[in-house]
């Protein structure tokens, strides 16, 4: 009955519409994971796959703060809908070079940096969104529900992308992505919100600086960030380089790599049901020890151990990401003003995304220095290490889940002018 409870948010029209855009657009990102990975394989190492990975954050970095701004100040609806457009047409023409076998690493990076600004873009104004979307009584199980649909489909993106590459064709995967990108697109434009007031804007910078301030004055976002980053820069960059590679040369190839993904996303199915009721005391420090299997993926991978072995690794990790996850966003909604959400969003990326460049930049080369295995090691070391330090900052010790700051009430969408 309590899970029952927990599903009545489905009830306010515009987030169900929300969720089914993320949902769809997860089961096409699951598949091009898989697919672009071995795709780029097919015609380079994992020297090509860092610089394509590469040419995907290097926008994201370079936009996001621009994309805080402007989430802040324009309709966020209206931003998710033309980013999902030209993400939609990028993974399109990247399936045409590949079905017509005139895809290189140089047109393929292109193209995934016209979809990393495309993200740059988006990712603000999600958090923003979910919470005009919603009441905040019912916060915390939009965010877990988001977790939720999209692993439950993260679970079978992964597999049918590893069967249709194992097919032969990886293009087919990413052309289905450019179609659910579509789906999406339509879906959030359906959705149908109140009016609120923005901000009137002074200028670019002007606003950047009073985005800045708000960030800074709460050190446990300064913290938490830093932290993300340090994160990233050891977890993404050596698991979607050295992990399909390992996964090629030890542990089967493309199948055994889609089940690994495939059971971090089912662990994150687990995760977003308790995230739908459980509740903690310091939802920061729970945040942050809630990722540690992260690590221990990457140092299974250094081993590596079994199939079997890594994939329960990865489920453990996925109940984390997603409880951790919820727990960070709910807390962040909570605990910053409306009006500055999307830019300490930004923020918030920006961070955790900054470090990514030099993590996709060197993972290749220095695995060839050091060795495969070596590297992963000390990626997951670094990674625990960033994990556990960040809870012994006070006041990330001292944030909790139900408070609420002037102007965080209400719903709405459309902006005044500037």
């Amino acid at each position: 009955m309590r899970f029952a409870q927990s599903l009545n948010v489905l009830r306010e029209r515009s987030f169900a519409r929300y969720l089914a855009a993320v949902t769809i657009s997860t089961l096409g990102s699951g598949m091009a994971t898989v697919a672009l990975a071995f795709a780029v394989l097919e015609f380079g190492g994992a020297i090509d796959l860092g610089i394509v990975l590469l040419a995907h954050e290097i926008p994201i970095v370079a936009f996001l703060l621009l994309g805080g701004l402007f989430a802040d100040h324009l309709p966020r609806r209206t931003i998710l809908v033309g980013t999902d457009l030209v993400k939609g047409a990028a993974q399109l023409v990247t399936a045409t070079l590949l079905f017509t076998g005139t895809a290189d690493v140089w047109n393929v990076a292109l193209l995934q940096t016209v979809f990393g600004v495309a993200g740059a873009f988006s990712r603000p104004a999600t958090i923003g969104l979910v919470k005009e979307a919603v009441s905040d009584e019912h916060l915390q199980e939009a965010n877990a529900l988001v977790h939720l649909s999209s692993s439950v489909f993260s679970i079978a993106g992964p597999a049918i992308g590893a069967l249709i590459v194992a097919a032969g064709s990886p293009a087919l995967a990413i052309a289905v992505d450019a179609l659910t990108f579509f789906a999406s697109a339509a879906f959030t434009a359906s959705m149908r919100l109140a009016a609120t007031v923005r901000l009137a804007s002074a200028s670019i910078l002007g606003d950047l600086r009073a985005g800045w301030r708000e960030f800074v004055g709460r050190t446990w976002t300064v913290a938490m960030v830093v932290s993300f980053g340090l994160f990233q820069l050891t977890y993404f960059p050596a698991l979607l380089v050295l992990g399909p590679l390992v996964a090629k040369e030890q542990l089967g190839g493309a199948a055994a790599w889609g089940a690994i993904l495939a059971l971090g996303s089912a662990g994150a199915v687990v995760g977003g049901m308790f995230a739908l009721r459980l509740r903690f005391k310091r939802p920061l420090v729970a945040s942050a020890l809630l990722i540690l299997p992260a690590g221990l993926l990457l140092a299974s991978l250094a081993v590596p151990l079994p199939v079997i072995l890594i994939a329960f690794v990865s489920f453990a990790g996925g109940v984390g990401f997603a409880l951790g996850d919820t727990l960070w966003i709910t807390a962040l909604q909570r605990n910053v003003p409306e009006h500055a959400l999307s830019r300490i969003s930004s923020f918030d990326w920006f961070g955790s995304v900054a470090l990514n460049p030099i993590g996709y930049a060197v993972i290749g080369p220095l695995a060839a220095t050091i060795g495969t295995s070596e590297t992963l090691a000390v990626a997951a070391a670094l990674n625990i290490a960033a994990s556990i330090g960040v809870t012994l900052v006070p006041s990330v010790r001292s944030v909790q889940m139900n408070a609420t700051v002037p102007g965080t009430a209400g719903v709405g969408e459309t902006s005044t002018s500037r």
